[in-house]
């Protein structure tokens, strides 16, 4: 179908739009309800074609077709109308979107098609596939709005899931590969809506399934190379070895009834700018096999084995052609990392841009490169480039190149840029093929992007010239307000916008106003004229950090039941119901962070203290009413230390989550946990801290389940070195090597690794321990001896050792039978009583540690 077809289509069906309804999008709906159900299709669908083009990807409808268009829709005369009707929870819409009646046109029609499938006849993946739609044509408003909108997050996901392919048997071949090719679409565009909704492993998951059902191969690994144009030496460096599943570029998916173009079709791409550095080459060369003998041996130690025989004989210098699919996959998966990974990592970069150069490098057979692909690929590859100071101006000038090629936000503006020859080269449909795989991007958010990459570069003059193009009062404002300039200015600024009339976006002006001055009234106004959920979080932090916890959980409270996609406002408001004591406050508002992000180790952690105070207050308020019932208690400690276990998960270097833990594993008597917290702490702080790194009691307790079997594999004492449990093999470990490294000042610690020696059936080094403990126990009291609590020590560690003596003495020694573990051990008893009284006799010649001395001394005669 060719770019006129909507207006005749409207024509032909007699499409009227009654101007009485209460709104322009109530008066759409009432327009379609009696068109078939084919029509209302191929309506929306062109709508939304016809919108995208406009707004994101270009070229520009024709005058004849946009003024057909508005005259057969009567779109209102305000464009502001559209813009809000499009809003949602208190998200605001680019005022100056161009055409939103045509977005809000599709939405009409495809909810229509959804809502009323049920009352039809209509096949199951007819059904399927409108919902499908409709999750597109949701996440296009999406992308227009200024963040995240809770409702269309739930509408969103309610749509993709019901509109999972169904996999069928089927003995064709032709119909299997389709399937495939459906299944790996679904996958890109599920994990496209988690990206962006910051559900990072489900993104991967998606893009796994997405790799599978394609056919791609794909592989992160290392390879020496030469990145500069002096370099005699190569250096490893991360290169990414993809192959598609047939040299051919497979059919691509399409993306509504208007794309029926020859995929094989030769479109100009836009212009991918020299790097034209006196030192870097244009791109790595990396080591193939023309490398010496020697060098191929080095390489083996560094380079990752690569098991594919195809990936193996991929050349990274001259890589083979990749199926769009597979690019559009591996853009996402760079997308991916870019927005969930560290993003001043060096080698989170490295790979990124490993990534961004497998797909410019071979995007596709000459001729067939997609324009969409090819000029978002060239776009991250500028973002990351930006960064760098050897790159900066390649990335900077390639950013400026790409917004002049997909054309500039609206007619009002095209002065700034201007309308390059190649940005109409390519046709529309080859612009829209892949627009529904990829993270959208509104023209106008790729010049804001240009606007914030020139503020960091120190360019505020450029960035405020392109504000002013876009007619954006407010962000030329809040630059102004963070150039050297006066703050007095931006607040004039806003302040005469404001007073120009009532806008789209006021209550956001106001609320800038506060975030610029700091004042709580014009927050309050901005939630006054507009419930614009920003200015409320902006109060609810501003009372927080001025220790106003409870008002913060007020204001916090109005801004997430605006929009309740804001996953900072959720931890703010958690950590005002810490601050506060309202646990039940924090628990909400952390499991809401969890929920949002599964990987927040803070969240999770915040989230186990408030389980933790939780079942405190319900055990403390059970005391108070005479209720013995700890189940309520107990169950909050079970999710608390389940929150802890996922902390620790995300943050293993954290030893306090460890030692919280150790703490809520111990009461609970989950002893694998309290087991594998100890070690770890262990680990964590016996390089600094020595013993402080040991909980005695928890060690006690840990030990008496080791010996008593608790936790065994159903063996007894008489067999311990066979079918040691995984606890049994820890826990020996823990008390027979890290223990005894780390003991300097508490002897009890050494009666630990003596109990577990008598039990592993090793006399010889229970009695051993017992010795040190002896050792380590004089040596304390003599550095005090008037302490009684020390003598008490000495005299109870003595009496251990004289019982170790009597009792372990006569057993098989190390080496067996005819070797006993101690052949003198009376000797050695009764000389061990009589230094211990020597070192007492002059402090402590009386009392009952002294009686318990002599009687010793009797009993070993």
């Amino acid at each position: 179908m060719s770019a006129s077809d909507l207006p005749s289509l409207l024509q032909a069906v007699n499409f009227c739009v009654e101007s009485s309804e209460s709104s322009y999008s109530c008066s759409l709906k009432a327009s379609l309800k009696d068109l078939p159900r084919t029509q209302v299709r191929a309506i929306a669908l062109l709508a939304l074609d016809y919108f995208l083009q406009q707004n994101f990807t270009g070229p520009r409808l024709s005058d004849i077709i946009l003024s057909s268009l508005e005259a057969i829709l009567s779109p209102p005369e305000s464009a502001e109308e559209c813009v809000k009707e499009l809003s949602v929870d208190s998200e605001v819409v680019y005022q100056h979107t161009e055409q939103a009646y045509l977005l809000l046109l599709t939405l009409a029609g495809l909810s229509q098609l959804v809502d009323t499938s049920s009352d039809t006849t209509e096949d199951e993946s007819t059904k399927r596939q409108d919902k499908r739609w409709l999750a597109r044509a949701l996440m296009v408003q999406q992308s227009i709005l200024s963040a995240p909108a809770g409702t269309l997050h739930d509408e969103i996901f309610t749509n993709l899931t019901a509109s999972a392919p169904i996999s069928t048997t089927t003995d064709s071949q032709e119909e299997f590969e389709q399937q495939k090719n459906l299944t790996a679409e679904y996958s890109m565009e599920l994990a496209r809506a988690d990206i962006f909704y910051s559900y990072d492993a489900r993104a991967a998951k998606a893009l796994e399934n997405a790799k599978s059902m394609s056919g791609l191969k794909v592989k992160v690994t290392g390879m020496k190379a030469l990145r500069t144009k002096f370099q005699t030496r190569q250096h490893v460096g991360l290169v990414v070895l993809a192959k598609s599943r047939s040299v051919s570029v497979s059919d691509p998916p399409t993306t509504s009834a208007t794309i029926e173009a020859d995929i094989k079709e030769a479109t100009a791409v836009p212009v991918s700018l020299p790097l034209n550095s006196d030192l870097l080459l244009e791109a790595p060369r990396f080591l193939t096999g023309e490398s010496s003998e020697k060098e191929e041996e080095q390489n083996k130690s560094i380079e990752e084995t690569v098991e594919d025989d195809d990936l193996a004989s991929e050349d990274p210098n001259s890589p083979s052609p990749l199926a769009d699919i597979d690019s559009c996959i591996l853009l996402l998966t760079e997308h991916r990392m870019r927005v969930s990974l560290p993003s001043q990592d060096p080698i989170v970069t490295e790979q990124l841009q490993a990534y961004i150069s497998r797909v410019i490098s071979a995007s596709g057979p000459a001729g067939s490169v997609n324009w969409t692909l090819y000029s978002r690929a060239l776009w991250e590859r500028s973002i990351l480039e930006s960064h760098s100071a050897k790159t900066v101006e390649r990335g900077t000038l390639q950013l400026a190149s790409l917004v002049d090629e997909l054309g500039v936000a609206s007619a009002a503006t095209s002065f700034a840029h201007g309308q390059s020859e190649t940005a109409s080269s390519a046709p529309a449909h080859e612009r829209l093929r892949f627009i529904h795989f990829l993270p959208l991007m509104p023209r106008w958010k790729m010049d804001l992007e240009l606007a914030e990459k020139y503020i960091s570069l120190g360019m505020v003059r450029s960035a405020q010239e392109i504000y002013a193009r876009l007619r954006l009062p407010i962000e030329s404002a809040l630059c102004t307000a963070a150039g050297n300039e006066s703050k007095a200015e931006a607040i004039k600024m806003l302040e005469d916008y404001i007073a120009s009339g009532d806008h789209v976006d006021t209550a956001r002006a106001w609320s800038c106003l506060g975030d610029i001055t700091g004042k709580t009234e014009y927050w309050e106004k901005a939630w006054e004229v507009g419930r614009y959920a920003s200015a409320k979080r902006s109060l609810g932090e501003y009372c927080f950090k001025n220790g106003k916890a409870s008002e913060s959980i007020i204001h916090l409270r109005d801004a997430l039941a605006k929009n309740s996609l804001n996953r900072n406002a959720w931890f703010l408001y958690g950590c005002a119901g810490l601050e506060t004591e309202r646990f039940d406050v924090a628990a909400e508002g952390f499991t809401r962070c969890v929920s949002m992000d599964r990987d927040d180790s803070k969240a999770w952690a915040n989230l186990a203290t408030a389980f933790l105070h939780m079942g405190e207050q319900q055990r403390a308020q059970n005391i108070k009413d005479g209720v013995r019932d700890d189940e309520s208690s107990n169950k909050r400690e079970k999710e608390a230390m389940t929150a802890l276990l996922e902390a620790c998960r995300l943050n293993p270097d954290d030893w306090r989550l460890w030692s919280n833990l150790v703490i809520v594993a111990a009461r609970l008597e989950n002893w694998q946990a309290c087991l594998r917290g100890s070690v770890r702490m262990a680990e964590l702080r016996a390089p600094k801290e020595g013993e402080d790194a040991l909980d005695v009691p928890v060690l006690h307790a840990l030990a008496q389940i080791l010996v008593s079997d608790a936790l065994s594999d159903g063996h007894r004492m008489g067999e311990p070195e066979k079918r040691l449990t995984a606890f049994e093999t820890h826990a020996i470990k823990l008390f027979t090597d890290t223990v005894p490294k780390l003991v300097t000042r508490t002897p009890e610690l050494w009666s630990i690794v003596a109990k577990v020696e008598i039990w592993r059936k090793k006399p010889w080094a229970a009695l051993d321990a017992y010795e040190k403990m002896l050792r380590l126990a004089l040596t304390v009291f003599e550095a005090d001896e008037t302490d009684a609590a020390k003598w008490k020590q000495a005299v109870d560690t003595c009496e251990m050792l004289v019982d170790g003596y009597v009792n372990l003495g006569e057993l098989p020694g190390r080496l067996g039978e005819g070797q006993l573990v101690c052949t003198d051990w009376k000797y050695r008893a009764r000389s061990t009583v009589r230094s211990v009284m020597g070192k007492g006799r002059r402090m402590w010649a009386d009392g009952a540690e002294w009686e318990r001395l002599e009687k010793m001394r009797e009993d070993l005669k």
